[in-house]
């Protein structure tokens, strides 16, 4: 699957309910080729199957995104969501990963965590004892027109 945005983030942001850059932070779950994205009924974190838990991570594999930061591009008539590269050092992965899901943390728990994007790596990663890393498009993460 190509990289896509969750319809519900989409009107949460039309609606003013969602402000990429403010406390709780933009988290990343990692999921197998097994998870297929659903951008029409998938909402919630609780809508998430295939997650991958790596050992070497805590917070039950899910990391957050280093360095959010949203800008405007003129030029291209874009708003940009963009962080910092992930480098993941000493970890295992159980099984491969296909796709970094974002999700937004409402502190209430998984049924009420907004995804935001499914972000495909086009090939399955796996990592035994050692560094994984997401380096994100010179354009940033997320970029709507």
């Amino acid at each position: 699957m190509a990289n896509a945005v969750y319809n519900y983030f989409k009107k949460a942001l039309l609606v003013g309910s969602f402000n990429l850059q403010s406390t709780p932070p933009v988290w990343i779950a990692l999921v197998t080729n097994s998870y297929s994205a659903d951008v029409d009924t998938h909402i919630y974190r609780s809508s998430l199957t295939h997650v991958m838990v790596a050992s070497g991570l805590g917070n039950g594999g899910y990391f957050a995104l280093s360095s959010p930061l949203v800008t405007q591009n003129d030029a291209g008539n874009q708003g940009i969501l963009d962080g910092s590269d992930i480098l993941l050092a000493n970890v295992t992965f159980g099984t491969s990963v296909r796709a970094g899901v974002l999700f937004g943390s409402s502190g209430l728990g998984v049924a009420s965590d907004p995804l935001i994007a499914y972000v495909d790596f086009l090939t399955d990663q796996a990592v035994t004892a050692g560094t994984f890393q997401i380096i994100w498009a010179s354009g940033g993460i997320l970029a709507l027109t």
